[in-house]
Order: structure tokens, then C-alpha cells, then sequence
């Protein structure tokens, strides 16, 4: 099976997590990430990275580039 996502922060949990990246594209406008995903753990995957540590960690990274943004204005 396969699994495709949009979203870098869940393929790159995804990769840490152990699976394997099929293909990378990106048309401009939105990332398309498409892994093997032969027992269907992906999305469970996915669900755990909301609630993990990396979430929180991503969040904070946007944060503080959001800090930085506003202090260039």
C-alpha cells in the first residue's frame, strides 16, 4: 500500500520513523509526499506525531520564525 501526505512535518516524522519514501513532488503550490505503507501504520503514524515531542518542537520553531517576521516590520 501506499500513503501520501502534504504535510513536510508528518513525512518527516514519517522518514524518522522508520518509512521509506516512494516520491517527492512539489507543483508550486503544495508538497505531495507518497510512502510504502504495506500495514497500513502511516496514518496511525501520523496521529502519533501530532501528540509526540516533534509537534511540539515544530511548533515552536514556527513560533519563534513568527517572532523574528514581525520584528523585520
Amino acid at each position: 500500500m501506499k500513503f501520501e501526505t502534504n504535510d513536510i512535518a508528518s513525512a518527516a516524522f514519517l522518514l524518522l520513523k522508520g518509512f521509506k519514501l516512494e516520491s517527492a513532488t512539489d507543483d508550486g503550490k503544495k508538497y505531495v509526499f507518497i510512502f510504502d505503507d504495506p500495514n497500513s501504520l502511516a496514518q496511525l503514524t501520523c496521529i502519533q506525531y501530532i501528540n509526540s515531542e516533534c509537534s511540539a518542537f515544530d511548533n515552536h520553531m514556527r513560533g519563534l520564525r513568527s517572532v523574528l517576521r514581525s520584528r523585520k516590520k
